[in-house]
């Protein structure tokens, strides 16, 4: 492989039809990557039609045989498995008194096992490619408790330790594991926030020290480099793609920018 961000990557990017996972989807194809785009639905992917070094794949993470396939489609479509981005989540939050706990199983069985079935079933094309990179989209919620999100703050820390457990398991093979863990980034699923309670959206960007949303771009950016061989020295790691959110004690707000 090319010693360049994505050049030549082979990739599985799933949640790839909108923010973060389509932004992964675009740095890659746009640096000479080819990818798999896995998704729910073929009308979300429509985006992709016509592209020959993407290939469109509609099923659920939740199910081996899915994953598999997925991964199969990539070797036969372009020789090899370089990297896997595990993107797919459901948001869940809930009072804990009253949420109904298939909200809460889902959230496990889609934003942590799926996780960890998408990494088992990656495994021999990785070694039959000697080698490769994991990319797991956690959240910032995974450092830290929130209001209402348990269901969500608890699966978002599991993938965090779930990685890093990989990461030991799987370096002999010369794969590597990380995470990314966004902060607020505006995507399709957070438009509702700033459309619907736009004083609250305001307020989630107050709390970030560089005072801002962040972008799927943004994200995207640190997904394509830690699926490259730039990051080759790189795994269990957990990156906070946040804008500072993370970094403070929790005590005190961030200075507000200048008027």
């Amino acid at each position: 492989m090319s010693e360049a961000p994505a050049e030549g990557l082979v990739a599985v990017v799933t949640g790839a039809a909108s923010g973060i996972g389509r932004a992964a989807v675009e740095i890659i194809l746009e640096r000479g990557g080819k990818v798999v785009a896995f998704d729910t639905t073929p009308e979300s992917l429509d985006w992709l039609a016509g592209n020959p070094n993407a290939m469109p794949f509609v099923g659920d993470v939740t199910y081996d045989v899915d994953n598999r396939a997925a991964i199969e489609l990539a070797e036969e479509s372009f020789g090899r498995l370089d990297a896997l981005i595990l993107n797919a989540g459901v948001p869940a939050s809930g009072s804990i008194e009253t949420l109904d706990m298939e909200v809460f199983d889902r959230s496990i069985n889609v934003n942590l096992r799926a996780v960890a079935l998408g990494v088992r079933e990656s495994i021999p094309a990785f070694r039959r490619s000697g080698g490769g990179s994991v990319v797991i989209t956690a959240s910032a919620t995974a450092m830290g408790g929130e209001p209402n999100r348990w269901p969500y703050a608890a699966a978002k820390a599991g993938v965090v330790n779930l990685a890093r457990s990989f990461a030991i398991d799987l370096a002999n093979d010369k794969i590597r594991v990380n995470t990314v863990c966004p902060g607020p980034i505006s995507t399709g699923m957070t438009k509702r926030i700033e459309e619907n309670t736009p004083e609250r959206y305001q307020s989630l960007a107050s709390m970030v020290p560089l005072q801002r949303w962040g972008t799927a771009r943004e994200v995207g950016e640190v997904i394509a480099f830690l699926a490259s061989p730039l990051a080759s020295f790189v795994t269990g790691a957990s990156i906070p793609v946040d804008g500072g959110a993370t970094c403070g004690s929790g005590q005190t707000i961030p200075i507000p920018a200048p008027a």
